[in-house]
């Protein structure tokens, strides 16, 4: 039992349960902000795609990793408010969509759809992820270094955001892809296990922004 414990600590996974319960978290007992400013709402179309994310991890072909890697990305202009939350969502959820249809007719293939020369492939299965990674980097970038000293510009669709939880969890963010690049290209670091460090410090985001909502009330 503990070895398949550890064996599900992977980067895929920490970004995977982060996007679950991140999107659970806003359709259940958050769901009333969204209510109050639908504004908020960018926070649907955000967890969609760390399930996207999540689950380009696991499927290891490259159409799959592609279109985990533009919904990353997609999260740039959502996040400079471009569109309105209904656009982010749809785009985030229809890139999902994409994933798992991709996966379902590679599934039956011997041969991938996007075959390139074998360079340009073994490039292509060892960085799409990394890349599909640094995408949703931009989250914390985004809110530190644009948003969150001059949040005036986007509030035609995205909230002034300075809780601190929503801090939190933006400055946690930045270790976890650390962890999970890192992840990409070694497994241990003298006796630190990083897979199993980065699942830990997932969890770790999801509790401690809900102990400062349940201490500090944001």
């Amino acid at each position: 039992m503990k070895f398949e414990i550890e064996k599900m600590m992977t980067a895929g996974n920490s970004i995977l349960i982060l996007g679950i319960a991140w999107l659970l978290f806003w359709l259940g007992p958050a769901f009333f902000l969204f209510q109050e400013d639908p504004r908020w709402g960018h926070n649907f179309a955000l967890p969609i795609t760390f399930i996207t994310v999540g689950l380009g991890y696991h499927i290891r072909k490259i159409s799959c990793q592609l279109a985990a890697m533009m919904g990353a990305f997609f999260i740039v202009p959502t996040l400079l408010a471009f569109w309105p939350w209904n656009i982010a969502t749809m785009i985030a959820a229809a890139l999902a969509i994409i994933l798992l249809i991709l996966y379902l007719i590679e599934r039956g293939r011997e041969k991938e759809l996007i075959d390139p020369n074998p360079r340009l492939k073994a490039w292509l299965k060892i960085h799409l992820l990394t890349f599909a990674y640094l995408g949703l980097a931009h989250m914390t970038l985004i809110f530190y270094l644009v948003r969150w000293q001059n949040p005036e510009p986007f509030t035609l669709f995205l909230p002034a955001e300075h809780e601190v939880s929503t801090s939190i969890f933006n400055a946690m963010l930045l270790p976890l892809i650390t962890l999970a690049i890192l992840e990409r290209f070694v497994k241990k670091v003298g006796s630190f296990q990083v897979a199993k460090a980065g699942f830990i410090w997932a969890i770790l985001m999801i509790i401690i922004p809900l102990l400062s909502i349940s201490i500090l009330g944001q």
